[in-house]
């Protein structure tokens, strides 16, 4: 898929693109079934209690298609094209939110570029749920000077911070710059959100630097789930930039937990 210079203008000047069903109804119907099955055999007893966020992989051989997303040239290839480079492929992964997320980016460095893309299963608006993004926080300096507590920085509420409400579809996707300042308000206690993340090829000493220190975490994170990050089922896939996203991540020593 072939972006357009206004389209790469208006992700480099705000942080975040739209694209309106880029998954087809049959798309989102197996999307769907291969989200509950992998998130369910993540949690003791298989099914989530609605109390607390679940958080698991969508990597392994429960979600065939989804894992294959990270390689399909709707992702991938728009990926590469946001950064202008060559990118890797980390995470394709789903969560049972529950309730409100607060304003936070996905990344504590602006050393290396990152972006994410979003796909929810059901449909959401402002009221229950729905990804809201500040446009332009991905830069310094406005990046640095937004306040993750608005109630004693800006006298408003969470939920009143000034920003775009991502309200989709089943089949919508929205992919944005990790560095983007992001919430969700009003959702319920089983709201689904699937992501493919790709992190730039680093090719400076300090992008290389902030690269590991975030794989370190995100490891950690697997290991605290009980899993490893890359199973055997993501390091088999066959296809060849896949493929080269393993062997660089192995050369950067990032796909092994430390």
């Amino acid at each position: 898929m072939k972006l357009s210079k206004q389209q790469l203008n208006l992700f480099h000047d705000f942080g975040f693109l739209i694209f309106r069903q880029l998954l087809s109804a049959e798309e989102m119907a197996r999307y769907s079934r291969e989200f509950n099955a992998g998130l369910d055999s993540w949690i003791e007893g298989g099914q989530h209690d609605g109390k607390s966020r679940h958080y698991a992989s969508l990597m392994e051989e429960k979600s065939p298609f989804i894992a294959g997303l990270a390689h399909d040239s709707r992702f991938a290839d728009v990926a590469e094209q946001l950064m202008g480079k060559d990118v890797l492929a980390i995470a394709v992964d789903g969560n049972y939110h529950v309730s409100d997320t607060l304003w936070h980016p996905d990344t504590r460095s602006l050393d290396y570029m990152a972006v994410k893309f979003c796909i929810y299963p059901d449909p959401l608006d402002g009221d229950s749920g729905a990804l809201r993004v500040i446009p332009g926080s991905h830069r310094d300096p406005f990046h640095s000077q937004i306040s993750r507590e608005p109630e004693t920085a800006y006298n408003i509420a969470q939920a009143d911070v000034p920003a775009f409400t991502f309200e989709s579809q089943p089949g919508d996707v929205l992919v944005f710059n990790v560095a983007l300042w992001h919430a969700a308000f009003g959702g319920d206690s089983h709201r689904r959100q699937g992501v493919v993340v790709y992190y730039e090829d680093p090719d400076t000493p300090e992008a290389t630097a902030a690269i590991q220190e975030q794989m370190r975490g995100n490891h950690k994170a697997f290991a605290q789930a009980g899993r490893p990050m890359y199973g055997p089922y993501w390091r088999s896939i066959d296809d060849a930039r896949h493929q080269r996203w393993i062997r660089r991540l192995g050369e950067l020593d990032a796909l092994e937990p430390h």
